[in-house]
């Protein structure tokens, strides 16, 4: 099992084509956690619409201030429980064996 760690803030225009990106890979054995750190456009729900539509994202809520990125990610880092994580940013794209090259070689 591999946690996905995806930090978002405003990233409406990228976060659907990055996590369509994930849904996609060949390695099927992951979950997405994602936190926001306070988006004010529309990222949020189309979070929700992908966490009630897939069962393995999972949305942090923790209503903590904006603090920026690098503090999103520590946040994140306390919630992953899987043997491997990866990092990911909202505006990446995947391409679809990622995961399962990265695994190779972090085994």
């Amino acid at each position: 099992m591999i946690d996905i760690l995806l930090a978002t803030y405003n990233g409406e225009k990228y976060i659907r084509t990055q996590l369509d990106s994930i849904l996609g890979q060949t390695e099927k054995d992951f979950r997405i956690l994602v936190r926001d750190d306070g988006s004010t456009d529309h990222t949020v729900e189309i979070l929700r619409e992908y966490e009630n539509k897939y069962g393995n994202i999972q949305i942090i809520e923790d209503y903590k201030p904006s603090r920026g990125a690098a503090a999103n990610f520590f946040e994140l880092m306390k919630h992953a429980a899987a043997e491997y994580v990866m990092f990911c940013d909202q505006d990446d794209c995947w391409l679809p064996n990622k995961i399962e090259v990265s695994l190779r070689a972090m085994k």
